[in-house]
């Protein structure tokens, strides 16, 4: 028995290590190569040099030629994000994924993403145009060159990439669209608040707090909504969870930072910008840093795989960064739908039919009929969908543009052609400008709706009457302050004339980027590079101090104590923070159950934080009962819910531990292949709804700074690093400076040595 035993361990040792050679043979024969094989229409040598962190520098005479080599290097390092990206837009997953897929196929395939990317191609500028088929033809060049040798994924999966089209690249942006403006599911749980009464409907969905920063004026000063006076809402039914999916805690709002920085305010005497975008982490990262030399001009910073140019970063005049404006650019119009007609009016129009058939690995193809009307499909029961991004009309890839430019007239030209997603661009130049400029398309709606609830479809006087002009988007140069920042807040004040959105994250982050800018130069401290990026990894939480300093009188005593000077920051260490933010969930699911709302619609932070600060008398006339009361039920709730995550010994909760990075590749959830794919994972500091955000899978997915005063030291860093290749050196090296801060070195700087390669030939 004992040799039997002895005999099928060695077996299982043996089949273990011939496994694991078998697997390593399969990542080393798919990592990166240095070869440069020829590409369709170049016009000139191309040279490619790459710094320390895999970091390449492209050298051509001009930009068609810039951006084929891009696509030959961008596929080499990341051909499975891209080959996910496009069928994640097309609906295309369960292809290799099998039916757990299947939802978001489903939704894709509605939206009709892959027929959108299709019908703009023609469409687009021809110089656009042209740009996304160099890139094109670089990707299809490495697809082409390296048969069966394109990642380590494609192996296992045994999936052959399709080749790339320009289409494609349109769906890469339609994605982007999605992520940064898809609003619809908000405006069904808005319309239910409906059943609410006006003042706990106005309490909710307010876009006011004390704290605002826009950038264009207030006519007046808003009026901030007062608590509810709720006792009519006794004998309401509750208000039913959403169905499509959770608007999730409102802890959990995404954004990004962006700000710029006068040189009378800096230690160069020249400008400053930094951006951090705020984006889901993959593995890879969204974005790969690249520097080009076009014709003798430098431009760096990140691309996103599968568009051509820079997405954001600088040239040899302007640099440039964004947050989403989150412009509300989709409405939802229920349709009266009768015999496969909508009404329109005293008339009627057909609604349409389209059948898509989604195959799924290891089972059926799944058919699915998709109706639409002429505002869009229907993307529940008879709610059709107006969205910017699915007219063909409204897409474009203006980088080049942005790239290009040389001074402010250039930079106002060139982001009037960035029509979808809306965004704050903030830019700074080399002359000393500081701007700012909204951009995108920002629909005209019906005098006096805002598109926050459905519209009744059958009514044409809903349907939007055009867009905004370009020349009329609010934009600010060179502000007295001597800075500019956005942070997702509203940005347009009420002296601008048209709706630009309802539903504004919260203003705490631009407010703490404007106090520390503001503190320092009260303590007449020039910035520089590092303490911009000191101010990017800022993890304080003014707010969520002074909601525990209102209801400090009424915890029990020791913890009173314990939040006694509490600066309110998220270190990974830290138990106070954890604690907080517990209590401040529990505080505003309370607060919501008496109002019979849904707890998935989410209270505010200074929504909860108003009702921290109102006293007994208010509370109990907004139905909420008794303070005291109120929050030792917050309080024991959040007690609980730490206890049943962490354990009954308080002294070793952390923020960290519960904010750990989890981020994970696609083949991570693979039973047993975490290890290979997936990056580690660790405590973080930092939180959503801080300068320095971080959740386990959402934060800052690059962090930039540039410096006029020293243009060559400008520094860029990503989560992990630019290879998405199992194996490659390049694939995680970024990521202690991306963690632990990185002021003078986390860099795509030009001046760093860098190994030539051979560059590609015509």
């Amino acid at each position: 028995m004992k040799r039997v035993l002895a005999g099928i361990a060695a077996a299982a040792v043996a089949a273990a290590v011939l496994a694991g050679a078998a697997l390593g043979i399969l990542v080393a024969r798919n990592l990166p190569d240095l070869s440069f094989p020829k590409i369709p229409g170049l016009r000139a040598n191309v040279s490619v040099a790459f710094d320390d962190r895999g970091v390449a520098t492209v050298t051509a005479s001009d930009a068609g030629d810039a951006y084929r080599a891009q696509g030959y290097l961008t596929a080499r390092e990341r051909l499975f994000q891209m080959e996910l990206q496009r069928r994640l837009a097309g609906g295309e997953l369960a292809e290799i994924f099998g039916p757990v897929a299947l939802p978001s196929d489903r939704l894709h395939r509605i939206y009709g993403f892959s027929r959108v990317a299709e019908a703009a191609v023609p469409l687009l500028p021809a110089d656009e145009r042209a740009d996304v088929v160099a890139l094109t033809d670089g990707i299809n060049a490495f697809i082409d060159s390296h048969p069966r040798r394109w990642g380590l994924e494609f192996a296992l999966l045994r999936l052959t990439p399709r080749r790339y089209t320009p289409a494609d690249a349109l769906r890469v942006l339609l994605m982007m669209c999605e992520e940064l403006s898809s609003t619809w599911r908000k405006e069904i749980a808005v319309e239910r608040l409906l059943s609410r009464p006006p003042s706990v409907r106005r309490f909710l969905t307010s876009s006011f707090t004390s704290d605002d920063l826009v950038l264009v004026p207030d006519v007046g000063k808003p009026e901030l909504p007062p608590i509810p006076l709720a006792g009519e809402a006794a004998s309401l039914p509750a208000l039913s969870a959403l169905g499509f999916r959770e608007l999730g805690d409102p802890d959990e709002v995404p954004g990004s930072n962006n700000w710029a920085v006068s040189g009378a305010l800096t230690k160069s005497g020249k400008p400053i910008l930094a951006n951090d975008p705020h984006l889901g982490l993959g593995a890879p990262g969204i974005w790969l840093p690249m520097r080009f030399v076009i014709g003798g001009h430098l431009v760096e910073g990140v691309t996103l795989p599968g568009l051509p140019g820079v997405t954001l970063g600088r040239n040899e005049r302007v640099a440039w960064g964004f947050t989403n404006l989150c412009s509300d650019v989709e409405d939802l119009y229920r349709e009266s739908i009768v015999d496969g007609q909508a009404r329109r009016g005293e008339g009627w129009e057909k609604v349409a039919l389209r059948e898509e058939k989604i195959p799924v690995r290891g089972g059926a193809a799944e058919r699915l009929v998709v109706r639409s009307t002429s505002h869009g499909p229907l993307v529940t029961g008879n709610l059709a969908l107006k969205w910017v991004a699915l007219d063909p009309a409204n897409l474009r890839l203006p980088s080049s543009s942005v790239m290009r430019a040389e001074d402010a007239a250039s930079v106002e030209t060139a982001l009037s052609g960035f029509l979808a997603p809306g965004q704050n661009v903030v830019w700074a130049d080399a002359a000393g400008n500081i701007g700012w400029r909204a951009t995108g398309l920002v629909p005209v709606r019906r005098p006096g709706t805002d598109g926050s609830i459905p519209y009744d479809g059958s009514d044409a006087g809903n349907d939007w009457r055009g867009f905004v002009p370009q020349s009329e988007m609010p934009r600010v140069l060179n502000p007295k302050e001597g800075f500019l920042a956005t942070a997702n807040q509203r940005v347009a004040g009420t002296s601008w004339p048209w709706v630009l959105g309802t539903d504004w994250p919260s203003p705490a982050r631009a407010r703490r980027i404007a106090t520390l800018i503001g503190e320092a130069g009260s303590a007449g401290r020039k910035l520089d590079r590092a303490a911009v990026e000191a101010i990017q990894l800022d993890t304080a939480s003014a707010v969520l101090v002074a909601t525990m300093e209102a209801v400090a009188p009424l915890l029990p005593p020791d913890s009173r104590e314990s939040f006694a000077g509490w600066e309110g920051r998220a270190e990974a260490a830290s138990s106070r923070f954890l604690v907080a933010r517990a209590f401040r969930r529990r505080f505003g699911e309370r607060a919501l159950k008496a109002w019979r709302v849904a707890p998935d619609f989410g209270l505010a932070e200074y929504r909860v934080l108003d009702l921290a600060r109102a006293d007994d008398a208010t509370f109990r006339s907004a139905g909420l009962g008794p303070k005291a009361a109120f929050v030792k039920g917050a309080w024991d709730d959040a007690r609980a819910d730490l206890e049943a995550r962490n354990g009954k010994n308080a002294s070793r909760w952390t923020w960290g531990e519960a904010n750990r990075l989890a981020v994970r590749h696609p083949l991570g959830r693979v039973p047993g292949l975490s290890w290979l794919f997936d990056p580690p994972s660790f405590p973080q500091q930092g939180a959503t709804g801080v300068v320095r955000v971080a959740s386990g899978a959402f934060g800052q997915s690059m962090r930039l700074v540039v410096d006029w005063g020293a243009p060559d030291e400008t520094t860029l860093v990503v989560p992990f690093g630019v290879s998405g290749h199992t194996g490659s050196r390049h694939r995680l090296d970024q990521l202690p400076f991306w963690r632990d801060g990185d002021p003078s070195g986390g860099a795509t700087r030009l001046a760093r040595p860098a190994r030539e390669a051979a560059g590609f030939v015509p």
